[in-house]
């Protein structure tokens, strides 16, 4: 009796045959994995495709295609057939399946890509990049400025704890988990948080940044969730779309978490809940499809038991934590990051390279780094600009930053108990008084923020200054 639901035998046949011919293409752009997600194999077509310098056999799949869809044909044992897929900054059609021993039991996947050639696939997919193209050209001008700016290797450093970080942030990016970022200020929280975005699978999508601090608490809730139209005096007629609705589809940074006030954080609670939330003055209920990237420096344990925090939007936002550690802590990465600042600083300056010498780097390595990287990009743009166009940057130059970042007369310890007036008249270089009063007024915000743990409030009481006028002097001493 005919089998109604089986293709006839001339259908298999023909169907085995085009599968047969097809796979030489395949085999091409080809990869397998076994149970532990590494790389067992290869094809020299993929390899080169990847920009791959060394084999990746035995690294874990995802130190190469942070996406992959590999892993979870391993873990699942479902195939993927025909899906689409971002690598090396463009889409391509994948195929996934897993591999079996003769028990039945998994024991790794196999995977194949369908490039931009003449082949029906490979012509479908260089459609669908064209028409990528097509709508990143139009959308390029209206969002640019949403899209993320850094990736992993703009995160610099040899030491165990950065690789060790890097590699957590490898494994959590590709993941639609929320992230806490916590460590010292200046530790480079933000970079993180744009790394997760362009690791992920939402990395095509905005990346959109919200410093909480950096806003009054009246206005937090208007500038996080957006403002419906008319919704009360003197708002826009049209409205105004919020954090929220701007990173929808792709990622929401919001730094300095532990400053935003108790009743928008309820409603964000909300937000990471059910992924759903209403305009200022609407009854609108809007999805947010967002992944949420949050960052402090204060202790928010702490702030939980003074009841500054709620504890189950701790829970919520603590999906990942990752703590980053101080500059101090991994003073071996100094030489990397300063190269790296330098680059940017002599590029953005458009500059001749610029470098320090071995005494210079020696000095950075004995230093405490309270104001952690952002505070060693601080002294460098000043040493490039005083460094009279010397592209080496020597350790006296450095010194006499570093004394002035911190309020120090550089000399020796006779001479500061004692000096000479002579030696002061002199040999000591005198600092426009607009930059000692500037770096009088850094140390004095420093001091208090410190004093608070970070709260910017209180950190404005001790000042006798407000909130606005802490803010303002926060963004124009770069701290």
């Amino acid at each position: 009796m005919t089998d109604l639901n089986s293709p006839p035998k001339g259908v298999r046949e023909s169907a085995v045959k085009m599968l047969a011919e097809s796979f030489g293409t395949f085999y091409e752009y080809a990869i397998a994995i076994d149970t532990a997600h590494k790389v067992t194999w290869i094809s020299d077509g993929y390899q080169r495709f990847l920009g791959l310098d060394r084999s990746p056999i035995g690294d874990p799949i995802t130190r190469h295609i942070p996406n992959s869809y590999m892993p979870r044909v391993v873990d699942t044992g479902k195939p993927v057939f025909l899906d689409l897929l971002y690598v090396q900054e463009q889409w391509v059609i994948v195929s996934a399946l897993p591999l079996q021993n003769e028990t039945g039991s998994i024991v790794g996947a196999f995977g194949f890509v369908a490039m931009a050639d003449n082949s029906g696939l490979g012509k479908l997919a260089n459609k669908y990049n064209k028409l990528q193209q097509e709508l990143k050209s139009v959308s390029s001008q209206l969002d640019q400025e949403r899209r993320s700016k850094y990736r992993l290797s703009h995160i610099v450093g040899r030491s165990r704890e950065l690789q060790a970080i890097k590699q957590r942030l490898r494994q959590v990016a590709r993941f639609d988990i929320s992230v806490l970022l916590t460590g010292e200020t200046g530790t480079g929280k933000e970079l993180f948080a744009h790394a997760i975005h362009q690791l992920s699978n939402r990395s095509h999508k905005p990346f959109v940044s919200l410093n909480v601090s950096a806003i009054p608490d009246n206005l937090v809730e208007a500038e996080f969730f957006g403002v419906a139209p008319g919704a009360f005096t003197g708002a826009k007629k049209e409205g105004r779309e919020g954090k929220l609705a701007l990173a929808r589809g792709g990622t929401l940074f919001l730094d300095e978490i532990g400053d935003m006030p108790a009743e928008v954080q309820s409603k964000l609670l909300r937000v990471l809940q059910d992924q759903e939330f209403e305009a200022v003055g609407s009854d609108k209920v809007q999805k947010a499809n967002v992944r949420i990237v949050a960052a402090t420096s204060r202790d928010l344990q702490k702030m939980i038991r003074e009841g500054e925090f709620r504890s189950d939007l701790f829970y919520r936002l603590n999906g990942m934590p990752l703590h980053l550690p101080p500059l101090r802590e991994r003073l071996e990465d100094i030489d990397l990051i300063a190269e790296r600042i330098l680059d940017d600083i002599t590029s953005a300056l458009h500059l001749q390279l610029y470098f320090l010498t071995p005494d210079a780097l020696d000095v950075l390595r004995k230093h405490n780094w309270p104001g952690n990287i952002r505070e060693l990009r601080n002294v460098l743009e000043r040493a490039v600009i005083l460094s009279q166009n010397n592209p080496e940057i020597g350790s006296e130059l450095i010194s006499e930053l570093l004394a002035q970042e911190h309020g120090v007369i550089p000399g020796n310890d006779d001479e500061r108990t004692q000096p000479d007036a002579k030696y002061a008249s002199e040999s000591l270089t005198i600092t426009p008084l607009q930059e000692q009063m500037a770096s009088a007024e850094r140390a004095a915000l420093k001091q208090a923020l410190g004093k608070t743990n970070g709260n910017r409030k209180k950190a404005a009481e001790l000042l006798g200054i407000s909130r606005a006028s802490l803010y303002e002097k926060m963004g124009r001493l770069k701290l």
